[in-house]
């Protein structure tokens, strides 16, 4: 088999998978389309998607068949000379970040995947250079085929968004809204702004230190943005960087925790 190409994915179960969705119609629930990804072993991205089959239906044969390679260049960004390659021997522990190889059902933002990678990874490259305990370390980026194919980052198993389900003990909000609030001044006395600020973007170490995530959108002040914010958490559309965002969402954060914590009351 090539490194280069192949004719088929492969996979030998559906837990190979690294995507596999089914979206639905918004009013009626209807099933619309399955979608569903690979990255296999030598870092190559598969894609397919059907609207004849739901996802439980699917078979391991009719995701090979289904599946068809991505074009490196099509979602891997050339890698430059600035940014770092995580060492092979610390790979193993840190969580790979990769492009959202989903969007691949959409033309518009299949043509951003590229550059929403590189400038994430330029970002958190930055970032590594001036850390704070309250953001995501970088590690490197993983390189193939001279494309930068993923972000290696320090793994967490808790999210903000779910602690409250996976987590038994009540949470200090405080203490939580005072490692992200200096975090967030951090950024911002570096003139950068976060721009995707909510609970599925931060972590929770052990000991409930919060960590920022996802540092897709986050851009120097007055940048303009090919991404930002999530619906829920602005109170409106925005197209280029700001301090404001995030203050805006920050408060949102805070309000949203204690009404979590007095539903646990």
């Amino acid at each position: 088999m090539s490194v280069e190409s192949c004719t088929s994915a492969n996979i030998r179960s559906k837990r190979d998978l690294k995507h596999l969705c089914e979206v639905e119609d918004i009013e009626t629930g209807a099933s619309i389309r399955c979608t569903f990804a690979y990255i296999d072993d030598h870092e190559r991205a598969w894609f397919g998607q059907t609207t004849e089959m739901r996802k439980y239906d699917l078979t391991v044969e009719d995701l090979n068949r289904l599946l068809q390679q991505v074009p490196d260049e099509k979602i891997y960004p050339l890698k430059t000379t600035s940014l770092s390659i995580v060492p092979e021997e610390t790979r193993s522990k840190s969580y790979i970040k990769r492009p959202k190889i989903l969007c691949l059902d959409n033309e518009a933002q299949t043509k951003l995947l590229p550059q929403l990678l590189l400038g994430e990874a330029e970002v958190l490259h930055f970032l590594e250079e001036n850390p704070h305990p309250n953001i995501i370390r970088f590690h490197g980026c993983t390189v193939n085929r001279g494309r930068v194919t993923g972000i290696a980052l320090d793994k967490y198993s808790v999210i903000l968004q779910y602690r409250h389900e996976d987590v038994p003990q009540p949470l200090d909000v405080e203490a939580c809204m005072c490692g992200i609030r200096s975090a967030l001044k951090h950024l911002h006395c570096l003139g950068l702004a976060h721009n995707d600020l909510n609970p599925s973007n931060i972590a929770l170490d052990t000991n409930d230190n919060p960590i920022l995530l996802d540092f897709g959108s986050c851009r120097r002040f007055g940048q303009v943005l090919l991404t930002g914010g999530t619906p829920g958490w602005i109170d409106e559309d925005y197209s280029t960087s700001a301090q404001c965002h995030d203050e805006l969402a920050v408060d949102k954060v805070e309000a949203w925790l204690l009404s979590k914590a007095q539903d646990q009351l």
